[in-house]
């Protein structure tokens, strides 16, 4: 009989089966921590093409010559990640306790806790495909970046007595889940369902936050769309101008906040497309947000461009005591220039004393804080709840 309560400790007859949906680069990361967890009974599937090269991978003979910890991804006898693990197209150890399954529907028939790992986009698709198939009883949860599809995908295909306790990890593949915030959203279903979802998940050791749906998407929206859409904005910019910072002859956009600028790009664009459009694209409450900053980022450009010095100053001041006003009793937020110019992309930090300041008007971060205060939003109590690891 199932135990809502077990753990990878109990007996194999009372702990769940757990079927995961989309093996792509978080589904992997799951099936590995789960199984690292002990859990002896875990389904797995993939696109119907992917079959057989799914069962390869995990039937793999080549073995990691290094011991795994069964709370993180990384290896504790190496600090370089594992990247074969999420590489599709690489093949990963032996894992006990998985079973590859041929489809959706036999995930769906089988397991008692059922999560689809798939893009945004896709979930609507997936869950009208493999929905009808659940178990009866089963729980079923979606691991997509955006809740407002997904909720939309099993309020229509999941049969009435199916149970609904959805999830997400705040952060990449390759980021520990140590100490993380992941999402729990209680949607449908008696309170045992919410105990089996944490039983399964707390070997993570993840921080668990409690949300609905709605919440969720306004959080992330509220952390992640406006910042995401600056720094995308920024590397447009410079592609567009064919003129990188870290380029620059006279290497004067190399150091200080520049540096935090750049690699805050870089690492927004090391990820996945589909997380900006899921983001972006699906997510009501960012739309919102977007079109703020676009209007608010036009209107400042105007101000700079018709030297309107004196309204531009109130406007930027106005928005930062909106924001900001309540951020110094929290913890302090601004790094030093001593500290920051110890950093650097390019040139020296001797070279770059001995040159003028470049002019820099920071019109993305200046819209950033004038589209949250324009819509009367605080970043810092949505970061305190459920902050990424980029931030």
């Amino acid at each position: 009989m199932l135990n809502p309560k077990a753990t990878p400790d109990s007996p194999v007859e009372e702990q769940p089966v757990i079927g995961l949906i989309g093996m792509g680069e978080m589904g992997r990361m799951y099936a590995k921590h789960l199984s690292n967890a002990g859990w002896k009974k875990l389904h797995v599937c993939d696109l119907p093409q992917k079959y057989d090269a799914l069962q390869r991978d995990f039937k793999s003979k080549d073995a990691c010559p290094f011991q795994w910890s069964s709370t993180s991804p990384y290896c504790t006898e190496s600090p370089r990640f594992h990247s074969h693990l999420f590489n599709t197209d690489s093949p990963i150890i032996d894992v006990p306790g998985i079973t590859v399954m041929k489809d959706g529907h036999q995930v769906s028939r089988s397991s008692d806790f059922i999560m689809y790992s798939v893009e945004a986009e896709y979930i609507d698709k997936a869950v009208r495909q493999f929905g009808p198939s659940t178990k009866i009883g089963a729980v079923v949860a979606g691991q997509t970046s955006v809740k407002a599809p997904e909720k939309v995908a099993f309020e229509t295909h999941l049969p009435e007595d199916v149970h609904i306790v959805s999830c997400h990890s705040l952060h990449g593949p390759t980021v520990s889940p140590l100490g993380q915030p992941l999402v729990l959203i209680h949607h449908r279903g008696p309170d045992w369902t919410l105990s089996l979802v944490e039983s399964i998940l707390r070997p993570f050791q993840s921080r668990f936050v409690y949300m609905t749906f709605e919440e969720h998407d306004s959080v992330t929206a509220n952390t992640q769309a406006v910042t995401h859409a600056a720094f995308l904005s920024m590397g447009t910019a410079w592609k567009s101008s064919g003129n990188y910072p870290w380029e620059e002859p006279e290497g004067r956009y190399v150091g200080g906040i520049e540096t935090v600028k750049v690699n805050i790009s870089h690492r927004i664009y090391a990820n996945k497309w589909h997380v900006y459009a899921g983001l972006a694209i699906l997510n009501p409450s960012a739309k919102i947000q977007i079109d703020q900053y676009a209007k608010s980022a036009t209107e400042l450009f105007k101000l700079m461009l018709q030297g309107k010095e004196a309204e531009l100053r109130e406007r930027v001041y106005r928005a930062k005591d909106a924001v900001f006003k309540d951020a110094p009793k929290i913890r302090p937020i601004l790094l030093s220039e001593d500290l920051l110019d110890k950093f650097s992309l390019g040139a020296p930090l001797e070279r770059r004393q001995s040159l003028p300041p470049r002019a820099n008007s920071h019109l993305s971060l200046l819209a950033m804080v004038d589209c949250w205060a324009t819509l009367s939003i605080n970043p810092f109590a949505d970061l305190q709840l459920a902050a990424t690891p980029i931030f």
